[in-house]
C-alpha cells in the first residue's frame, strides 16, 4: 500500500502547474533589499536553542527505544520498510526525475528549478548528516546493550553511526523543497506525512534514537530552506547557479 502511495505522490508532484511562480505571487518582483529582509537568519542563538532542545530530548531516547524494542510485527516492519524508501534514493530519485522530465517537456523553468532545488537540498542534507555521523559516532539502538543512548565512538565508529538520521534528513529535505515549490497545503500534508512516516520507520526498525530522527528532520528542513533562499545561515545565502545558453555562472551573496 505504501508503494502505491509513493507512486501517487510521484504523480502528485507531476501536477506542476501548481508550482508557485513569481508572477503568481506578485505582478513584479520586490526590490533586492526587501527580498533580503524577508529571509530568516539562523545564527548562534538559534543553534544554541536547537542544541539545548536536543539535549533535553536525550532523556526521552531510552524509554522510546525500549518501547520499540522487539515490539514490531512482521507487518509493521514491512510497512516501515516502505516508508524508508521516501528517504532513500530508490524513492527520492524517481520523484525528482519525474519533476525534471515534466519541466523539460513543458519547457517550464519554474518546474525545472523545483527539481534542481530538490536535488541540491537532498545532497546538502546528506553531506551534513554523513559528516555528523562520523564526527559523533553514536551507536545505534541495536548495538547498545543497555539502551541508554550514551554510547559514542568519536571519529572511530567502524559501523554506520546513528546521529543524525540520514533517512529523516533526506525525506524532510525532499518534502520541504517540493512542498515549498508546489505551495499547496494538501501537498505539504502528504509530503510531510511521508517524511514523518520515514522517521517513525527508523524508530520501529530500531535503527535510530528519537533525537537522531529529530536532528535529521531539522537538517533536512533547514537544508531545503537554505537552498531556496528562505533561510540564511550566519548571514550567508546559498549560491545561485545561473544557466545561460553557453555558460553557467555562480552568484553568492554574503
Amino acid at each position: 500500500m505504501i508503494r502505491r502511495g509513493l507512486s501517487a505522490l510521484a504523480a502528485l508532484t507531476l501536477l506542476l502547474p501548481g508550482v508557485a511562480r513569481p508572477q503568481d505571487r506578485a505582478s513584479s518582483p520586490p526590490p533586492a533589499s526587501v527580498r533580503a529582509d524577508s529571509s530568516a537568519i539562523i545564527g548562534l542563538k538559534q543553534v544554541a536553542i536547537g542544541v539545548g532542545g536536543l539535549a533535553i530530548l536525550l532523556l526521552a531516547d531510552p524509554p522510546v527505544a525500549r518501547a520499540f524494542q522487539g515490539s514490531a510485527s512482521a507487518g509493521t516492519l514491512n510497512t516501515a520498510r516502505q516508508f524508508d524508501r521516501f528517504g532513500e534514493p530508490s524513492g527520492m530519485v524517481p520523484i525528482i526525475v519525474g519533476v525534471a522530465v515534466v519541466g523539460l517537456l513543458a519547457r517550464d523553468r519554474a518546474v525545472i528549478r523545483a527539481a534542481l532545488h530538490a536535488v541540491e537540498s537532498v545532497v546538502l542534507a546528506s553531506v551534513i548528516t554523513q559528516g555528523g555521523k562520523y564526527l559523533i559516532g553514536r551507536i545505534r539502538p541495536g548495538g547498545d546493550p543497555d539502551l541508554d543512548g550514551f554510547d559514542f565512538a568519536l571519529f572511530t565508529n567502524p559501523h554506520s553511526p546513528a546521529f543524525p538520521s540520514g533517512h529523516a534528513a533526506g525525506a524532510f529535505a525532499l518534502a520541504t523543497s517540493l512542498g515549498d515549490a508546489i505551495d499547496n497545503t494538501w501537498a505539504r500534508v502528504g509530503l510531510y506525512g511521508l517524511a514523518a512516516g520515514t522517521g517513525w520507520a527508523r524508530l520501529a526498525e530500531e535503527q535510530h534514537w528519537l533525537t537522531d530522527v529529530v536532528a535529521g528532520a531539522a537538517v533536512g528542513i533547514v537544508s531545503a530552506k537554505f537552498v531556496s533562499g528562505k533561510v540564511r545561515i550566519f548571514g550567508v545565502r546559498a549560491p545561485h547557479f545561473i544557466v545561460g545558453p553557453q555558460s553557467v555562472r555562480v552568484r553568492w551573496t554574503f
